[in-house]
């Protein structure tokens, strides 16, 4: 799904996965980002093109106490969220 971003934010976005600690960047354009601080927690699959970024997976995350891990719950379809969820972890610089 594309997100609706400006310039701006774009560039904000960028700069936060390159220095944020539970993000991963797979290629030059693509990012695996974990945001554990939300509620619920919230994981990305970012991909930046020429006309724009892209969330090429979203879901929230789910804890197993029993396993003492995490697991990918529900999938998020709405672009609104997902820019919901950027702007609350400060990712988009606003």
């Amino acid at each position: 799904m594309k997100l609706n971003l400006s310039e701006g934010q774009r560039a904000a976005l960028r700069a936060f996965l390159e220095r944020f600690e539970d993000a991963e960047r797979l290629s030059e354009s693509e990012y695996v980002v974990d945001l554990y601080d939300l509620d619920p927690p919230i994981s990305l699959d970012l991909a930046f093109g020429a006309d724009g970024v892209f969330a090429d997976g979203a879901a929230e995350m789910l804890f197993d106490e029993e396993l003492d891990g995490w697991y990918i719950g529900e999938r998020i379809a709405e672009p609104e969220r997902v820019i919901h969820a950027l702007k609350s972890a400060g990712a988009l610089g606003e």
